[in-house]
């Protein structure tokens, strides 16, 4: 377990694909969301983001309040910037707790740039991820943490290889996977030089 806050790098990455809005918007399966991804609710669909840009599905002000009244919300859109900061906390809080949570091999700690890109990557997919295979195995790689001493060729080509198949999730998100890997391997002494699904 670790002890670690989502880092710069890792809130910037997150706002930066997540998109923002202070009005109510559907999300790529029509969930409405508000600020920077946060659900309000799976029991409604709307119109679906397909563009990426959550002006381009964004709910009525009518279909707003009425989702609002609804579900006893006590806000409707659009929000404030300090309630779509507060969202953000604590939507992060739960992916920043999964990652503290996971247990790591003896010895071993995070990078902030490591831990910030697991936080992108379970804010983005659900914690479950952390415990997908291809996860589960870099993360049991002590090779894979910062460690005193030079790697060699072939080790450091099997710690690129692992982190690519570990961000292999979703083919639909290959931009944000593909940079949620290269925060990984920042400034280690391997890199990410496999593309994710090209292995």
């Amino acid at each position: 377990m670790s002890n670690f806050s989502l880092g710069t790098g890792g809130a910037n990455l997150i706002k930066k694909h997540e998109g923002f809005s202070l009005k109510f918007y559907g999300d790529p399966y029509g969930y409405p969301t508000v600020g920077w991804g946060h659900l309000i609710t799976k029991t409604k669909t709307y119109t679906k983001n397909t563009t990426g840009n959550p002006n381009d599905s964004l709910l009525s002000q009518v279909q707003a309040d009425a989702l609002s009244n609804s579900l006893n919300l006590g806000y409707t859109s659009p929000i404030s910037q300090s309630k779509a900061d507060s969202f953000f906390t604590s939507d992060t809080a739960k992916a920043v707790k999964a990652v503290n949570d996971l247990k790591l091999p003896t010895g071993c700690q995070f990078t902030q740039s490591q831990f910030d890109a697991l936080v992108s990557l379970a804010f983005n997919a659900g914690p479950g991820v952390l415990t997908t295979d291809d996860v589960e195995a870099m993360l049991a790689h002590a090779l894979i943490y910062p460690f005193i001493g030079p790697l060699t060729p072939a080790q450091s080509d099997t710690c690129s290889k692992l982190v690519s198949k570990a961000f292999s999730y979703d083919k639909n998100l290959k931009t944000r996977r593909n940079e949620e890997a290269t925060l990984f391997c920042k400034d280690m002494k391997y890199t990410h030089k496999y593309p994710v699904y090209t292995l």
